[in-house]
């Protein structure tokens, strides 16, 4: 999920038990005919998430191991008010023993050295979850979190709108760009789409789609910055483009104004991520409205490319807080309810008082195990989640996230703003980003090339 604003799921089901992995099969077998734990010691760990309904996750969990207490997390917020709780906490020592931590802040969190290496106890859940998300919470052959869910993107769009002005689903983005050129001449009361000029993170999920690597972590612990490399540069003049020819929107998304667009149906389709259905779309739609959405891939820079990008996703990480006691017990709920059948039945389960469950797209390959896997999406034709599942193997392994991408986003947003006001040149938005950001980190301490 992107923790801002909303929540972004085959193999069998794992549990963890004594530092081994058992599937979920063999979990009654391990523990007595019940399921349940019979020679532990009592033990209570701290959880913090900003995930619905965390009493359910509690109740499951503790039902398969009743020897361990989970408290109710404390309600702290989202975003930036999260991660300020969260860094204060561990500062003082007094950090949980789980938390919640978003795919793209890991960095941040691993570099502090805030988490704590629990391959001992996970390594085997390596093969549960694609290539490239297991990467995502290793580093130098340590693992330092349990991946929760993903926001893999695609290409959501009203089929009805485009048959009405002769357009074709774009396959690649020159043709959306051709298609959201014509179509907004049709009918200037729409877009085709929206570029975000406030959202980092969508557009790290863009660069992530074509290729580009603008962070890399070399072999002697030394940072490279890239963020105004050719590729990044390609993207970034292709969206300025469309800008301002005004054949895109701008927008700023998850404010009460983008919601207001989305209800009067300003935009036809969407560049979005596996959870957009639901917190992007339906959830700013009105009562009785027609508008109906297909998935699929985003267009794709070379004409038959299969490459996609993924935008959003968190994990849940043993921080250096817990007792080195507790350690293995905070492992074992970070892994059950990340990839256990009960535990993927409420990550999918709407995250609503009524839905009972998170809302997420899990990272777990066992997603698609569970019945609320095939579930109907409002406004949406299609299996969603399968069709999310289908572009979560696309993409690439090699992208890395680092340690500061609260700085990145707030200096890439503020210069694209301008840009989007006509202060700037595109070209020079990710000049002037790479500058603070290369500045920031070395100020902060890290070695850096850029």
């Amino acid at each position: 999920m992107r923790l801002k604003t909303r929540v972004a799921a085959g193999i069998a089901a794992t549990a963890l038990c004594s530092g081994l992995a058992v599937t979920g099969a063999t979990a009654a077998s391990a523990h007595g005919a019940s399921g349940r734990a019979t020679s532990h010691a009592k033990v209570t760990l701290t959880w913090w998430t900003w995930t619905a309904n965390p009493a359910k996750v509690i109740a499951n969990f503790e039902k398969a191991y009743p020897y361990i207490t989970i408290k109710p997390p404390p309600n702290y917020g989202s975003g930036g008010t999260f991660y300020a709780k969260l860094t204060t906490a561990l500062a003082s020592g007094t950090g949980p023993d789980v938390s919640q931590v978003e795919l793209d802040h890991l960095p941040q969190f691993i570099q502090a050295k805030d988490l704590q290496n629990i391959s001992q106890y996970v390594s085997s859940y390596k093969k549960d979850f694609p290539a490239w998300v297991w990467s995502q919470v290793s580093s130098r052959g340590a693992v330092y979190a349990m991946p929760e869910d993903i926001g893999p993107m695609g290409f959501m769009y009203q089929p009805a709108v485009l048959k009405k002005y002769h357009l074709a689903v774009p396959t690649t983005w020159a043709q959306f760009a051709t298609e959201a050129v014509t179509l907004h001449k049709e009918d200037p009361g729409q877009y085709l789409a929206y570029f975000p000029v406030n959202d980092g993170d969508y557009l790290e999920g863009l660069f992530w789609q074509a290729g580009a690597y603008p962070y890399t972590l070399l072999a002697n612990g030394t940072w490279k910055i890239n963020v105004d490399g050719p590729i990044e540069q390609k993207v970034m003049a292709y969206w300025g483009k469309l800008v301002n020819e005004k054949a895109i929107a701008t927008a700023e998304d998850f404010t009460a104004n983008w919601g207001h667009q989305i209800a009067k149906d300003q935009f036809v389709s969407y560049v979005g991520a596996a959870w957009s259905p639901t917190y992007e779309i339906d959830e700013y739609l009105t009562p009785g409205t027609t508008q109906q959405y297909a998935v699929t891939a985003l267009p794709q820079w070379k004409a038959g490319a299969a490459s996609n990008g993924n935008w959003g996703g968190s994990t849940n990480a043993v921080t250096k807080d817990a007792p080195a006691n507790l350690v293995k017990d905070a492992a074992l709920f970070a892994a059950y309810i990340n990839t256990s059948t009960s535990g993927l039945s409420i990550d999918e389960r709407p995250a609503t008082p009524a839905g009972g469950g998170r809302g997420l797209f899990p990272a777990s390959l066992a997603r698609a195990s569970v019945p609320e896997f095939n579930a109907p999406v409002p406004h949406f034709t299609g299996n969603v989640n399968a069709e999310f599942s289908k572009l979560a193997a696309e993409v690439p392994k090699q992208f890395q996230w680092d340690p500061w991408d609260t700085e990145f986003a707030n200096y890439v947003t503020t210069q694209m703003a301008a840009a989007a006001a006509g202060k700037e040149p595109w070209s020079q938005v990710l000049k002037t980003t790479q500058s603070q950001l290369v500045t920031y980190a070395k100020d902060a301490g890290y070695s850096v090339e850029g």
